[in-house]
């Protein structure tokens, strides 16, 4: 079967097919006239891949999770070409359409993050378990922010206030910080954001509300976790010192960790509701690391950006916003 790099979103498997194409062919996938390769190509990959489903009560067909949780084709159709194209040749326990999940042993390894937020907001608060973080480098720098890099934060300017200067936008003083999704209560953490639309979210700005907004300049290169890189598969099988299960698990609990950073902080949460992540943090923290990004669940597209210690970026400029349009959706 001759397939393309169009049908990939997978970058590593575009660039795959770009690399190792002898010439043009029309693709038996997307049936574009294209650069195109043999299926054998990436057999080996698929192989090791499809074994790590199973069949499920509940769930979902295997192109439909592949495509949710790793993005690899560019629509459903060409995903079942190429998926249906391996399934026929070897036995893997499951057809295309039927509903699939993770063995046995990936799902384990996925329960820990439920695990460690079950004991650390029940049984042990100050000394969890986390010897699998330990023992799997799970938590480590993935993405540095530069030197001099501009980010964004925004403060509600108060009834009593016409103005906000630059020494008005930093954290609180320490002792004075209230508990978030990422810092402890009384220890200040410096929230950011990529892009200045962002901060308006961030603070429920509403209709009317005048805001203030720094701009706030890295003092020196950042070692960042960012969950909301993605990780190519096929650049992982290739590249990887562990087996591809391993890749996978330790990934999705890096996505489950990334999901409750990015939950709103509703009126009526407890503060237990926080403390798996502060956790996170405080982890992260103690092996090296200067901040963490993901993804604003108030924005769609905005990214978020934590900094532990305030001085890493520096307040260079303010200015004032009036909030004059608010739309709100269900």
């Amino acid at each position: 079967m001759l397939i393309c790099g169009n049908c990939f979103n997978d970058v590593e498997l575009q660039i795959a097919v770009s690399n190792e194409s002898s010439g043009y062919g029309i693709c038996e996938a997307c049936g574009q006239e294209a650069y195109v390769v043999d299926t054998n190509l990436f057999a080996d990959f698929f192989k090791e891949l499809l074994h790590l489903f199973q069949p499920t009560r509940e769930g979902i067909d295997i192109v439909s999770l592949l495509q949710e949780d790793w993005d690899i084709f560019v629509d459903d159709e060409v995903g079942k070409r190429i998926i249906g194209h391996f399934l026929l040749l070897d036995n893997y326990g499951y057809n295309l359409n039927e509903k699939v999940g993770y063995v046995a042993n990936i799902k384990d390894i996925m329960s820990i993050w439920d695990d460690v937020k079950k004991e650390v907001r029940e049984e042990k608060r100050f000394f969890a378990n986390l010897s699998f973080f330990d023992g799997n480098n799970m938590i480590e720098a993935n993405t540095i922010i530069p030197q001099d890099t501009i980010l964004y934060r925004a403060r509600v300017i108060p009834p009593d206030r016409t103005y906000l200067t630059k020494n008005d936008m930093g954290c609180p003083p320490r002792g004075k910080a209230t508990a978030g999704r990422a810092n402890p209560l009384g220890i200040p953490y410096l929230y950011l954001c990529k892009n200045e639309e962002t901060t308006y979210y961030e603070v429920r700005a509403l209709y009317l509300d005048k805001l203030t907004i720094g701009s706030f300049k890295t003092t020196r290169d950042l070692n960042i976790l960012d969950f909301t890189s993605t990780l190519s598969l096929y650049y992982a099988y290739n590249n990887s010192t562990i087996s591809l299960s391993e890749v996978i698990a330790k990934q999705k609990i890096l996505q489950f960790i990334s999901k409750d950073l990015s939950k709103p902080l509703r009126r009526y949460d407890s503060e237990l509701e926080y403390v798996p992540t502060q956790l996170v943090c405080e982890y992260c923290k103690i092996n090296g690391i200067d901040g963490i990004c993901f993804n604003s669940s108030l924005h769609n597209g905005g990214v978020n950006v934590v900094l532990f210690d305030s001085s890493s970026a520096k307040c260079i400029k303010v200015v004032s916003r009036e909030i004059q349009d608010v739309h709100i959706s269900r």
